[in-house]
């Protein structure tokens, strides 16, 4: 009975692996510098995403990630329906994206009216997009701005860059030093509360409103491009591999690999000291 339950055994595991998925690699080009990252060519939404055209005529020279890809790289930390009001946008002289904005998106997902605009993540907006999305209409009011037609999760508002970055400040975003009360008036801003985050779009980024951007954090070289950011690192005998599996809120979860430990070995440790054994209790 037991060899025979055995062979059994082993065929339920090897049913309940799941199956290898085929990783694609890719280029993209962002701010000059080519970088490659690998993503699931069966993901539903990368497979709605790219038009016919794209699948027909290839992408940009240099660039073949899906514009999908691009953009889920520039913002790991939303998923596609927070990614809903942004585009990117691509440099024709230059061959690159600059990286993104707020608007309708062509075949390529870039946007359909490029512009000198460009959007930045807002330091310190988790508790401000609450703020922002729950008196959205308040805001717009004292700020003599608009709320304009709202993506899916997404507050979006529109207005001049001294009074709408004094009221995002209000909400808890950061300040930053530097800029001149004439050239914020100057500047219009469109601000974006979404997935948790706050983003400033202007010609000046997140100085059109006078706040600090959040430090940039491009995915890894080589990363797998997933629905809401980047997977581990691939190395090249990986690319077959099954893909990573996901936490309970959709984010691929990054792998940490400790360096080994390199440094010399210093002498064996004495053996420990045996204590004597106690003489037998005495009758």
């Amino acid at each position: 009975m037991r060899l025979t339950l055995l062979p059994l055994l082993g065929l339920g595991l090897l049913a309940a692996l799941p199956a290898r998925a085929e990783l694609v690699r890719c280029t993209t080009s962002l701010r000059g510098e080519a970088v490659g990252f690998a993503y699931d060519p069966q993901n539903e939404a990368l497979r709605g995403s790219r038009s016919l055209r794209e699948k027909v005529l290839g992408g940009k020279k240099g660039v073949d990630c899906p514009g999908l890809v691009t953009l889920r790289a520039l913002t790991p930390e939303l998923d596609d329906a927070g990614r809903a009001p942004f585009c990117l946008q691509w440099d024709e002289k230059a061959g690159t994206y600059l990286g993104y904005a707020t608007g309708a998106r062509d075949p390529w997902g870039h946007c359909r009216a490029p512009s000198r605009s460009f959007c930045e993540r807002v330091n310190g907006s988790a508790a401000a997009a609450g703020r922002i999305m729950g008196n959205a209409s308040g805001i717009a009011r004292e700020a003599e701005a608009q709320v304009s037609a709202n993506p899916v999760g997404a507050v979006v508002i529109e207005g001049q860059g001294a009074r709408l970055g004094a009221k995002l400040r209000d909400m808890g975003a950061s300040a930053v030093l530097g800029l001149s009360p004439a050239g914020l008036a100057a500047v219009a801003v469109t601000a974006v509360a979404v997935g948790g985050a706050v983003y400033v779009c202007s010609d000046q980024g997140a100085e059109g409103a006078a706040l600090a951007a959040a430090p940039e954090a491009l995915p890894p070289e080589g990363s797998v491009i997933g629905e809401a950011g980047a997977g581990p690192v691939l190395r090249a005998e990986d690319m077959a591999t099954d893909l990573p599996a996901t936490s309970g809120d959709g984010m691929v979860p990054m792998l940490t690999i400790a360096p080994p430990d390199l440094s010399p070995a210093g002498p064996p440790a004495p053996p420990a000291a045996v204590p004597p054994a106690a003489p037998p209790a005495q009758p």
